[in-house]
């Protein structure tokens, strides 16, 4: 039993650290000067070189690439939970045919890949005079975000007892006030997940932004460490001290929700 559990923990440890050399290698080449990057890749530098991220601020327009980052964020997540929240609760809530077709429509979007679609909302975004406005790419965002939404919610609220609400709707309350004083609150958990899921790759994704942001002063975090790179030259140290930059504002927010996500875990399996 023991010779099971050290083994099980040296994968793990072993699995940590794949993980996280990722994030080694962009903290060693945001900490290392362009020479010291050119002698050797992964060796440590001999001297921190932290002008990188003040120079990287400066020459990429940090707070307007958070600002954008954020707003986008902001505007796709509450998008899909509201959409979503709503969708997932009709649907399980409803034994017709309709809705059940409704939620088979909804997943089978998350079986078409982006790459498929992505001329087609080049095109009818430039027809609607999307392109380079926060507005237009949350609701792409929006679009995809709410597939998996549903899923989640219309599995969470399938579990909640139905005895509450017929309780509820005994003492004259509404479908609405229904769905705000006593569903909504018992939505948290998954509520939190989803806010996470989605958040994470709103910020990290480059594509969607790389298509639809092309004026300077609607650019992302990736979106903008994409033009440290030009045709004939590149500044690693740079763009990796800008990456570092980029990561804490979504790493902090990560930390900040994880209670709420082991909480729903924790719910979920008493519950269960």
């Amino acid at each position: 039993m023991k010779l099971t559990h050290a083994i099980i923990l040296t994968l793990v440890a072993l699995l940590a650290l794949l993980f996280v050399f990722p994030l080694y290698v962009a903290l060693l080449m945001a900490l290392k000067s362009a020479k010291e990057t050119f002698d050797s890749f992964y060796a440590l530098p001999t001297t921190l070189h932290l002008d990188n991220f003040v120079h990287a601020w400066k020459t990429s327009k940090y707070p307007s690439a958070i600002r954008n980052s954020l707003w986008v964020n902001l505007i796709s997540v509450a998008l899909i939970i509201f959409v979503s929240a709503l969708a997932g609760y009709s649907i399980a809530r409803r034994n017709k045919p309709i809705y059940k077709f409704i939620y088979v429509l909804f997943l089978s979007g998350l079986m078409v890949p982006f790459q498929v679609i992505m001329l087609p909302l080049y095109k009818m975004g430039k027809m609607a005079h999307m392109i380079d406005t926060h507005w237009g790419i949350a609701l792409i965002y929006g679009g995809f975000g709410v597939q998996m939404g549903v899923l989640f919610y219309a599995g969470f609220i399938r579990g909640i007892s139905l005895e509450i609400e017929e309780a509820a709707r005994i003492d004259g309350c509404t479908t609405p006030g229904i769905f705000a004083r006593i569903v909504l609150p018992l939505l948290k958990p998954v509520t939190a997940t989803v806010v996470v899921l989605n958040a994470l790759y709103i910020w990290n994704d480059f594509l969607l932004p790389l298509l639809y942001l092309q004026d300077k002063a609607y650019r992302t975090i990736p979106l903008q460490q994409y033009y440290f790179f030009g045709q004939y030259s590149s500044d690693l140290n740079l763009a990796f001290a800008y990456a570092v930059m980029g990561l804490i504002p979504i790493i902090v927010f990560f930390l900040f929700m994880q209670k709420f996500i082991i909480k729903g875990i924790a719910a979920g399996a008493i519950k269960g």
